[in-house]
């Protein structure tokens, strides 16, 4: 009697030399069925993997671009901060009396710092042509200014730790 299931053939047979060669092809069936599980399980982990690691990746990536979303709105509020900044260094006067405009600035600057805007002031730093563009220098006798910010001419802006516009300013410059 012969009964077959996927290829496996289950002879009942008497003689023993076929019983052995009958179990020996099935051992070998198991084992190369066992390895093809195998090979797809690792397959099928690598693709999981892969999967977890694109997801990671495009995560990562929306949230970059939601931070940066808002550059061109802030580059644009940019002018105003400096008119704001230009105002208050030179405090004006309306019908006699003084006009304060210090609280709506403040107002103002701390909606665009909760949005990941940083003010750069680098009054008395170090040069740093990263961060900072010269527009001129001071000459010095002291030369622990040499090669200092002496001079703010226009403050500088951070966006979440990239520079969206460099300070101006004036560099000290040792006469010695």
């Amino acid at each position: 009697m012969k009964e077959e299931n996927d290829d496996i053939v289950i002879e009942d047979d008497s003689d023993s030399t076929n019983s052995l060669d009958a179990q020996k092809k099935l051992r070998e069936k198991v084992k190369l069925a066992e390895a093809k599980a195998k090979e797809y399980l690792d397959g099928w982990q690598r693709s999981q993997a892969d999967f977890v690691n694109i997801r990671r990746r495009d995560e990562e990536a929306k949230a970059e671009f939601i931070k940066f979303a808002k550059l061109s709105l802030i580059e644009e509020l940019i002018p105003v901060l400096d008119s704001f900044n230009l105002a208050l260094s030179h405090p004006s006067t309306s019908s006699g009396q003084a006009v304060d405009i210090k609280p709506i600035y403040n107002q103002f600057f701390a909606v665009l710092k909760q949005n990941g805007l940083e003010e750069l002031n680098p009054m008395g730093e170090t040069f740093d042509p990263k961060h900072h563009e010269a527009i001129g220098t001071v000459l010095t006798d002291d030369p622990e200014q040499d090669h200092k910010i002496l001079e703010v001419i226009q403050k500088g802006y951070i966006l979440f730790g990239k520079i969206i516009r460099p300070a101006k300013v004036k560099i000290g410059q040792n006469n010695g």
